[in-house]
């Protein structure tokens, strides 16, 4: 590689760096003020006047952010989606830093699980998923049994709740 063409890349990382940092501050601003006025339930909620959640979400802008944040921002209230800021924000620093954030893996059980049984799964998802996931177990009596894992765009249901629901939708069509 030519060392012009090193010192260009450097260049452009550097561009890359300053507007990345840009959107992160501008955006980790937004997400602390709705998380601190607990705003984010009405700016998300479609069914409130869109005109009204874009002014107030513009209040909670920063002097100086650029349009594209603005409307991106915009986007994100129009769809519902102001929830996500935070995980967009780490997606966006992973993805120039080229290191891919750390996906969740949510582990939700009818009871509590003993460490084994939690180790015990957290060596399976390792093994199919990769390094790099981020367990969360919680507890659902509502499953009535069994184990829901949910990681990225992948859902195992094997609760008990799954099932009866299944099996009620089985009944349901050979009556019909």
């Amino acid at each position: 590689m030519s060392t012009q063409r090193m010192k260009a890349d450097r260049y452009v990382q550097a561009i890359l760096e300053a507007i990345v940092e840009q959107w992160q501050e501008t955006l980790a601003s937004v997400a602390d003020a709705l998380a601190q006025g607990n705003t984010l339930a009405t700016l998300n909620d479609p069914s409130q006047d869109l005109d009204g959640r874009l002014a107030q979400l513009g209040k909670l802008l920063p002097a100086g952010s650029s349009a594209e944040v603005r409307n991106f921002l915009h986007m994100l209230a129009q769809e519902g989606d102001l929830n996500l800021l935070a995980a967009v924000s780490a997606a966006l620093r992973g993805s120039l830093s080229g290191q891919a954030a750390p996906q969740e893996a949510e582990i939700v059980s009818a009871v509590e699980l003993g460490e084994a049984e939690k180790n015990q799964l957290r060596q399976q998802l390792t093994a199919k998923h990769g390094d790099g996931l981020v367990f969360v177990f919680r507890v659902d009596p509502a499953l009535l049994g069994g184990l829901r894992v949910r990681v990225g765009d992948s859902l195992i249901d094997h609760t008990v709740a799954s099932r009866l629901t299944a099996l009620r939708e089985v009944i349901a069509s050979t009556v019909r």
